[in-house]
């Protein structure tokens, strides 16, 4: 069942294509035949294979995978996963976190506030320690989740919690790098023992932000300077604007004092 559902979600058996013969799956896999059978309808119920009489069993599209099932992710982020992955990761961690630090610093009751503080106390022990900031990190971004005291949210971020800690190394393994991000962790810890909702989702969006950059430049360095390139386009461009603009009503104050 890993092997070939590792095949399929890593694409080396695409969307429609057969699926090898029950010979040589095998001897592929050198396993009984009744084991492969029971691993192919395991597959089938995560939404990656369909078994028809007429034209045997092929590899289902991606939209009808079961793509929070924790197999498929671990099979899509571990121990390696493609550019285009870690980034639509990286998005929904954008899409979701500050929004559960919002939460947070509205609902938390006093122990889970004592909880985020405890993981960010933990974060900073581990500061040194790439491997060790790297597991004090997630602790601290999952209190923040519990402290929502949204369970559905909880759930969604613990289902995906092997794709992110596959992903976290990924953003450096600079010990300087952790230290740097620690300020806004403190941030959100704080804002969410004061109650303060909005300085905890604008912290939190900070980071997630931030580690959506690192992901990009790591996975993908000429699509982050391209990227960078042109928001400096388009900064130099705002800016320019702006000159002219403010060139502008600086002549027609003038006119206007001359005409007075």
């Amino acid at each position: 069942m890993h092997g070939l559902g590792a095949q399929i979600v890593r694409g080396e058996l695409g969307p429609g294509s057969p699926v090898p013969t029950e010979d040589e799956l095998v001897s592929q896999f050198d396993v009984g035949r009744s084991a492969l059978r029971e691993g192919v309808k395991v597959l089938a119920g995560k939404g990656l294979l369909e078994s028809r009489t007429s034209a045997g069993t092929r590899v289902r599209p991606r939209e009808s995978w079961n793509l929070l099932d924790p197999d498929v992710l671990r099979w899509r982020y571990a121990p390696a996963a493609s550019r285009a992955d870690v980034r639509i990761l990286a998005d929904l961690r954008v899409a979701m976190e500050p929004g559960a630090a919002r939460l947070a610093a509205e609902a938390a009751s006093a122990a889970q506030r004592a909880a985020v503080a405890a993981a960010l106390a933990g974060m900073w022990a581990a500061a040194d320690e790439p491997a060790a900031f790297v597991e004090a990190d997630l602790a601290f971004h999952r209190a923040v989740f519990a402290a929502a005291g949204n369970d559905l949210l909880l759930y969604v971020h613990d289902v995906v919690s092997v794709a992110l800690g596959a992903i976290r190394p990924l953003h450096t393994r600079s010990a300087g790098h952790y230290r740097r991000t620690l300020p806004a962790h403190q941030r959100v810890a704080t804002a969410i023992q004061h109650g303060h909702h909005r300085q905890a989702e604008m912290a939190m969006r900070e980071i997630v932000e931030g580690a959506r950059d690192d992901a990009r430049r790591e996975s993908g360095g000429d699509d982050a300077r391209r990227e960078s390139g042109g928001d400096d386009a388009r900064r130099e461009s705002d800016g320019d604007d702006a000159r002219r603009e403010s060139d502008g009503n600086d002549a027609r104050r003038e006119t206007r004092g001359g005409a007075s």
